[in-house]
């Protein structure tokens, strides 16, 4: 009915609410963010309808998917996440409770002091080009929260060297490399056929 109907929407902006408010308290910096910027005015960002399929097709807008020309975090802080994910992981091991992925090792971001402080100082302008690049004008950076953090680790030799396809639960997601000097890796994106292959697949 939609007496129900009504009842289960504010819970559902009750629990939404409480689960913002929880991920500022976890992460207060973005709060800082700086005003949105134009596309053409935000440092360090570059789009490409090339970085999902020529012309982002079947989508055909360059709103996608956004890669920086430059680093959003240092190469010297880069390195020193990943030293504190080591040293934490040697002593308690790393894990999958977050993703649930099999094919790669992880630890949660609020786990690793230094590297959580580092993020936090950078949050405010990652939020910035994220927002630029992929929302509307009216979206502020910080209205935005961090609802997960994670270091993710790959190991070709241990056939740790992926993650299964999925959809991520979240309105953005943000990926920063962490390690250089290797061949090959990165991020696949697939693009969903729509129409005609929905309906052949519907028939089969």
């Amino acid at each position: 009915s939609l007496t129900e109907l009504d009842a289960v929407r504010r819970l559902n902006a009750r629990s939404h609410r409480h689960e913002c408010e929880a991920c500022l308290r976890a992460w207060p910096t973005i709060a800082s963010a700086p005003s949105c910027r134009s596309i053409a005015t935000t440092p360090r960002l570059v789009g490409s309808d090339a970085l999902v399929a020529p012309g982002n097709a079947p989508f055909g807008s360059r709103a996608l998917v956004h890669a920086t020309v430059e680093p959003v975090l240092a190469p010297e802080t880069c390195a020193d996440i990943i030293a504190e994910a080591e040293e934490r992981a040697a002593a308690d091991g790393w894990g999958s409770r977050y993703t649930l992925q099999s094919g790669s090792d992880e630890l949660h971001l609020a786990d690793l002091p230094r590297a959580s402080a580092a993020v936090a100082a950078a949050l405010p302008d990652i939020a910035a080009i994220a927002t630029a690049a992929l929302l509307p004008p009216e979206h502020k950076p910080s209205d935005l929260r961090v609802l997960n953090a994670l270091v993710v680790r790959y190991d070709a030799a241990r056939s740790k060297d992926h993650m299964a396809p999925h959809g991520d639960a979240n309105l953005l997601t943000v990926n920063v490399a962490l390690s250089a000097g290797h061949e090959g890796g990165g991020t696949w994106f697939l693009a969903v056929r729509g129409g005609e292959a929905e309906e052949e697949a519907a028939e089969e």
